[in-house]
């Protein structure tokens, strides 16, 4: 019986031992867990031949749209003789786009770790998205052919030429031959003649290998092109705007669910600062000013630095669509013009905060031209005017198929596994005290029987004594039992030899007497 306690004991020992390592490997792992989750994928989101991220990064697999409205001028004849414009919004003509990352080189023997690649964009009309055909379509616009003109003090070249012109959208859009010298040299004129798979641009990236919260940054303009992981609300991103040629920063203002899963909880960043008063944000908006031309005006960016770049002199400024943020001087000048709606007009990229994926964005911006009555040609009209031309919206919505990928390898482990080491270390927890107090109460029932073994083998018989009162009680017991007393039933009481003894010398006395 020993031999089995001891063994119970032991197994009991044992088996607590075994769960309370278990309850502290849990909880410690519960508190680093975290930490480590992030460490790791960090590892994974590297920009590295083979990778998955880097896959997708070289053909990207979520759908991008490209959305164009365009604004049609009614009456070009009355604004030139000093009438109010009025407009009519045209579209939206949508094309469905494909970027080609292409020429990629990793510059492995540079600190941090780099690479270089090509990109151009490819435009493909989809015309059960679209309102019409842009070939059938016409739309009154400002030339954009003489305003450089205008620009470069050239109108001599072409002096009975509008201002204005009535083309079709797909013109507008994709460009127009003014000339036949143009024709000749093969050069159009339009919003995007330069980006159907024309455009090459060259960047040089970080691939975040020494650092992931550097990952695609653009080291010749100072910006991103990815998002690194970690991002929460006010923070910001800076991103790469190739067609203003400098970067944009965003902040990170608001939290919303993911439009095809709504248990995917993505950052809003959008182009408005959390505080419009921050000097920061200010200075931002300040930095591309030029000495000479000074700053344009509020809610505008000049893109004649970054035009002239490329061998275009153009008065052309962006804006958000329908002036947002702008100064409400612009936005007043004109009649027609579609209702600011936050939803539909601003900027916005969600971002997933734990792997900086971009599941969401939506980038919209309005072209518009300077205009002002210095020729003889609108010497009549008023102005100076930012004529509004169109606003785009190029627009990439993550799919469900992707979304779930993202969920069911990265995201749903991260809110899993904490949980599980929870439960995990409560249960082994709750086992180690029960095994514990089984054990205590094992020992304790096994010592106090052998304490009440002891007692009984060491402690002998207490004999019992009965005091003698009178020799008539004496002879009573000492006289022998008749037959009626043996069919009693009473108890039979046994002679004393104490007693028995003690009579006798009770008659011997008598008898010396």
């Amino acid at each position: 019986m020993r031999r089995k306690a001891s063994r119970l004991e032991v197994t009991l020992i044992i088996s607590a031992v075994v769960f309370i390592l278990l309850a502290l490997v849990s909880f410690i792992l519960l508190l680093v867990f975290d930490r480590m989750f992030l460490y790791l994928l960090a590892k994974k989101l590297v920009l590295q031949p083979g990778s998955p991220l880097f896959d997708n990064w070289l053909k990207p697999s979520v759908p991008i749209l490209f959305k164009v409205y365009l604004l049609n001028l009614t009456n070009a004849d009355e604004v030139l003789a000093g009438g109010r414009p009025h407009f009519q919004e045209v579209g939206p003509f949508v094309y469905r786009e494909t970027r080609d990352r292409y020429d990629v080189d990793f510059l492995n023997d540079v600190q941090p770790r780099m690479m270089r690649y090509k990109h151009r964009i490819f435009y493909h009309f989809q015309p059960d998205l679209s309102f019409a055909n842009p070939e059938y379509i016409k739309i009154t616009t400002p030339d954009l052919y003489y305003l450089g003109l205008v620009a470069e003090s050239l109108t001599f070249l072409d002096e009975d030429r509008p201002p204005f012109i009535t083309l079709t959208a797909e013109q507008v859009m994709w460009g127009y031959y003014p000339s036949l010298l143009l024709e000749w040299s093969g050069k159009k004129v339009g919003l995007f003649s330069t980006h159907n798979g024309t455009n090459v641009n060259e960047f040089l990236v970080d691939v975040g290998a020494e650092n992931i919260q550097d990952i695609g940054k653009i080291y010749e303009v100072d910006g991103k092109s990815l998002a690194p992981p970690g991002m929460e609300v006010g923070s910001t991103v800076t991103f790469h705007v190739p067609d203003i040629c400098r970067s944009s920063t965003l902040y990170a203002n608001d939290k919303k669910p993911t439009i095809n899963r709504k248990d995917i909880e993505v950052v809003v960043f959008s182009g408005a600062p959390a505080d419009p008063t921050d000097p920061l944000a200010e200075w931002r908006s300040r930095m591309f000013c030029k000495t000479k031309s000074g700053c344009p005006p509020k809610g505008l960016v000049a893109l004649a630095p970054c035009l002239s770049s490329k061998g275009v002199k153009m008065p052309m400024f962006l804006s958000q669509p329908s002036f947002i943020g702008a100064d409400p001087h612009i936005s007043g000048a004109f009649d027609g013009l579609p209702t600011p709606d936050l939803d539909k007009h601003v900027t916005t990229v969600h971002i997933e905060p734990t792997t900086g994926f971009l599941l969401e964005a939506f980038k919209r911006v309005q072209f518009n031209v300077y205009m002002n009555s210095t020729t003889k040609n609108f010497k009549d009209m008023k102005g100076p005017f930012y004529f509004p031309i169109g606003w785009l919206e190029e627009a990439a919505v993550a799919d469900k198929k992707s979304l779930d990928e993202i969920y069911n390898r990265i995201l749903l482990p991260r809110k899993r596994m904490p949980i599980i080491l929870s439960v995990v270390s409560a249960i082994a927890t709750m086992i180690a005290v029960t095994i514990i107090l089984s054990l205590a109460i094992c020992v304790r029932s096994r010592t106090r029987s052998r304490r009440s073994k002891r007692n009984a083998t060491v402690s002998p018989a207490i004999p019992t004594t009965t005091s003698i009162s009178s020799k008539d009680e004496v002879d009573a017991k000492a006289a022998p039992t008749s037959a009626v007393s043996h069919w009693s039933t009473g108890p039979v009481v046994e002679a004393d030899p104490l007693l028995t003894s003690r009579t006798k010398t009770h008659d011997l006395e008598t008898f010396v007497a």
